[in-house]
């Protein structure tokens, strides 16, 4: 990944030379479970700290390596985290996510809407902005931290999109949506798939919801949205591949298609037939309001009498009998795809990408996809293993495998700094308002992507270096010169600036907001977040920047930029401005923004 170093710190050299102009700092917040970090006064950054369970402090070999996983398999780490993750070892770690029950979205949405209105608990009010806090609340605070990362990672495969004015009035469409990708994280493929084709937010998101058989005397077709995006995006991809995730080749040297237009028609007579049935049989007009919020938590129906019965021929002349049941052609056509030879490794490297590097080796590939079993019940726990203690996700050593290695998505980022330092409980809902200026400033949230197609392509390769190396960088798609420094100014609004009001940093009034210090360093409050943990270090800079080194950029920061950090804080005179340098300069570096 050095050539997406390069990349990023041509972008991020605009915006240093404006930081040298009294550019505001930039500094972000989070939780830590109430767990203080105490630290040594050497330089050679953390030698002591908080015990959870019995384990003691590791070593900070140990405590780095432990770090770079958890930022691979989590929005991130607090250091008791961290430190807990070293002494029991990752595949205990691993067994004991896989263990934890899955934390409902719609229960936190419901939560937050009647413990701030006066309405009776019902589900009227809940909008799609309540999706935002409750997610946000989740993945701050629930200990499944690796569901919540599975299925933001899924999200950004079985794609919908809650901008429509339905979602957006009723937000328990996203919230049901998301909790059954949690409720299948650890499960199988093919119960997935299943439950993805028949959830009503993705039946009205690729429109099969409603969707009927052709009428000849009325000259309509069965909608073909969703039989080409699941077989193009959720099972199978364009082109056929090998057991390792390359292409195909035919004998004449050319790619191989795994799909036509006639399989699409094929295809879309089998998602025939499905809806809610909320009152008495299919549902063919817009339903009332009271409807829509039933309709959003149950799975579509099949009503086998606008279902096309005929014989269907899908991929590999495979043939479903004309005659049987819509939900007999249905499970036959899903576990026809799911079982299908380029399933596993399309699958399969895509959440590769999500979790651990945009370039995996073949051999990765192909390692992950072996134990890609669709049917297997909790198979994706066996994934997951796979690809997160598979030795190239280990191997710590970046100049021995430079390809390797994401860009950290914006997401990540800023949860990240959320999760290592706690809010004040007072402006926690003030603060969690501002986390939906991340959409319009970095272009990313849950469920918020632009098309089906997500927020990047897992294929995209940026123009220069990295394409001309035949890499792919997909999470480059949503970095340009404005979201590079959106993604920095959108922190220091709400994190430094403490702005509840506005996304806009130029509206912010200082003197309109409380953003003083505690008095004392026992109450060193700043803004909205609690740094009472590094306040013993703010006057030691070669300590405290191997600290958030481990904290914040999991042990990857080069020597030089630490020095360069070291420097910087070096020539400034409080405490205060010393912790916002470092927490700016660390984010804000192409060490940090590059996960290896």
């Amino acid at each position: 990944m050095q050539y997406f170093k390069l990349l990023f710190l041509l972008l991020l050299t605009l915006h240093q030379l404006s930081a040298q102009l009294d550019h505001p700092d930039f500094i972000g917040a989070g939780h830590n479970n109430n767990i203080s970090v105490t630290t040594s006064s050497n330089s050679g950054g953390v030698t002591g700290g908080a015990t959870i369970d019995g384990f003691g402090v590791q070593n900070i070999a140990q405590l780095k390596d432990a770090s770079r996983f958890l930022a691979q398999a989590t929005f991130g780490a607090d250091y008791a985290t961290i430190d807990m993750t070293a002494a029991m070892g990752y595949e205990a770690w691993l067994d004991e996510q896989f263990a934890l029950p899955s934390v409902s979205i719609t229960e936190e949405m419901r939560r937050i809407v009647y413990s701030s209105t006066e309405i009776e608990p019902d589900d009227f009010g809940i909008s799609s902005f309540e999706f935002e806090l409750a997610w946000v609340n989740n993945t701050l605070v629930a200990p499944d931290l690796l569901r919540q990362r599975m299925a933001f990672a899924l999200s950004q495969i079985m794609v919908v999109n809650r901008s429509g004015d339905l979602f957006e009035d009723v937000g328990l469409f996203a919230g049901h949506y998301y909790d059954m990708l949690n409720r299948n994280s650890f499960g199988q493929y093919q119960d997935l798939l299943m439950e993805v084709t028949l959830h009503p937010t993705m039946g009205i998101f690729l429109s099969h919801f409603n969707n009927r058989k052709a009428n000849p005397a009325r000259n309509t077709q069965p909608d073909e949205n969703y039989a080409r995006e699941i077989m193009q995006l959720f099972s199978i991809g364009l082109w056929e591949l090998n057991s390792n995730g390359t292409r195909r080749f035919n004998d004449q040297g050319q790619f191989i298609p795994t799909y036509t237009n006639q399989d699409i028609k094929e295809f879309a007579q089998v998602f025939t037939g499905l809806t809610n049935g909320l009152v008495n049989g299919f549902i063919l007009e817009d339903g009332a309001e009271e409807q829509a919020y039933i309709m959003s938590g149950l799975p579509m129906r099949m009503y086998d009498e606008y279902h096309d019965t005929s014989s269907k021929i899908l991929l590999n002349g495979t043939v479903l009998p004309a005659g049987q049941s819509g939900m007999e052609d249905l499970q036959q056509t899903i576990n026809h795809l799911a079982n299908h030879p380029n399933t596993a490794p399309f699958i399969s490297k895509q959440l590769i990408q999500r979790f651990t590097t945009s370039n995996p080796s073949p051999a990765y590939v192909a390692t992950v996809a072996n134990v890609f079993d669709p049917s297997q019940p909790n198979n994706f726990q066996e994934v997951l293993k796979t690809i997160l203690l598979h030795p190239q996700a280990r191997n710590c050593t970046p100049a021995a495998s430079p390809r390797f290695g994401k860009l950290r998505e914006p997401m990540q980022r800023a949860m990240n700094m959320m999760r290592n330092f706690p809010l004040r409980p007072e402006d926690n809902g003030s603060y969690l308002f501002e986390i939906g200026c991340l959409r319009e400033t970095v272009g990313q949230f849950p469920l918020s992507a632009p098309s089906v197609f997500n927020f990047y392509r897992p294929d995209y390769q940026p123009q220069g270096p990295i394409a001309q190396n035949y890499l792919v960088a997909p999470e480059f798609q949503i970095l340009n010169s404005t979201n590079a420094i959106g993604i920095i100014n959108d922190v220091n609004t709400r994190m430094v600036l403490g702005d509840q009001y506005s996304c806009d940093p130029e509206e912010f009034d200082p003197n309109e907001h409380d953003y003083a210090y505690g008095e004392g360093d026992e109450d060193w409050l700043l803004f909205n977040q609690d740094f009472t943990s590094l306040a013993s270090l703010v006057d030691q800079p070669v300590a405290l920047v191997d600290h958030l080194d481990l904290l914040l950029a999991n042990g990857l920061l080069s020597a030089a930029t630490k020095r360069i950090i070291v420097n910087a804080l070096g020539q400034l005179d409080t405490p205060q401005e010393r912790l916002r340098m470092a927490l700016f300069l660390i984010i804000i570096s192409p060490d940090y923004a590059i996960l290896k």
